[in-house]
């Protein structure tokens, strides 16, 4: 018995004490976890009641065993909202994962909220659908990430430093409140805990100032150089997808080298990942009267 507690395989007996009313002494439960990951032991253990769902849950610390990896290969990660990874490889490959559906969910709740008396019942349930469905579309979009670093043979993830990236957005109060509660602190931190199960390295102390504005390739900064549709076109001829270009400055500041200076110069047509929610999509219940439909 450990803290309460007894692990037998994948099994979890929790001791519930002797004073109970109605005699039960114990509740057992099974562990489910990722199919390749090992685990050693359970830290720690507490059992939460979630008002919200009404669900008694069971919250485990695990110790696992990582994974070895035996590869050297490096990628940045440029994090932003309609392109919610920029993901720029050391073979000059690079991956866009689109936000667009994670800010079309938060439009349609924000809508749905908005005719909601704040903090109700009904209002409390929709946020937590809310928050459910952003974090199934985080999970999705940093699992498949991790798995293509995996088959690349990547040993080190760069991001941005996050401290203080909300306090330095200052694009007027409506996009600042949406950028401010963009959940960019928990996707960094969905990558470094799945990083870590596979041997990979995720870091998050570059610097990432103007790394949106300046040019990869001659290093001149102006904002004007960002045009529509997320084009990046300098006047020395440098012409790139926007997060891209700053995807692989973030890959320069963090490993002192550029995955494309040196050959061609041109970076590989970006792949665009999307994702479909799937059984978490956006559904609210139908009531009499007026209801809102999803956002195109």
């Amino acid at each position: 018995m450990q803290s309460g507690f007894k692990v037998e395989g994948d099994k979890v007996t929790l001791s519930l004490g002797t004073s109970r009313e109605d005699g039960v002494k114990q509740v057992s439960f099974r562990i489910s976890h990722r199919p390749g990951i090992k685990y050693k032991r359970v830290r720690d253990l507490s059992i939460t009641y979630d008002k919200v769902s009404g669900r008694i849950e069971a919250r485990l610390v695990v110790e696992v065993e990582a994974r070895e990896n035996n590869g050297a290969g490096k990628v940045a990660v440029d994090l932003g909202e309609t392109v919610m990874m920029a993901c720029a490889f050391d073979d000059g490959t690079v991956l866009l994962y689109s936000g667009r559906l994670i800010k079309a969910v938060r439009r349609y709740w924000q809508k749905v909220r908005a005719n909601l008396k704040q903090n109700s019942r009904r209002w409390k349930r929709i946020a937590h659908r809310e928050k459910k469905q952003v974090e199934h579309l985080l999970h999705a979009a940093t699992s498949h990430l991790i798995a293509e670093c995996v088959q690349k043979g990547v040993k080190e993830i760069a991001i941005g430093n996050l401290n203080g990236i909300r306090e330095s957005i200052a694009y007027g109060d409506r996009l600042n409140q949406r950028l401010h509660a963009w959940p960019y602190r928990k996707l960094a931190n969905m990558l470094k805990y799945k990083g870590a199960l596979v041997g990979i390295l995720v870091r998050d102390d570059v610097d990432e100032e103007n790394t949106s504005i300046t040019c990869h390739a001659c290093a001149q900064v102006a904002a004007s150089n960002r045009r529509h549709r997320g084009l990046y076109a300098c006047s020395c001829g440098w012409r790139a997808q926007a997060d891209v270009n700053g995807a692989l400055n973030i890959f320069e500041r963090a490993f002192q080298v550029s995955p494309v200076k040196g050959s061609s110069g041109r970076v590989a047509r970006p792949a665009v990942v999307s994702y479909r929610l799937g059984w978490h999509g956006v559904a609210e219940p139908k009531r009499k009267g007026k209801f809102l439909r999803a956002s195109a």
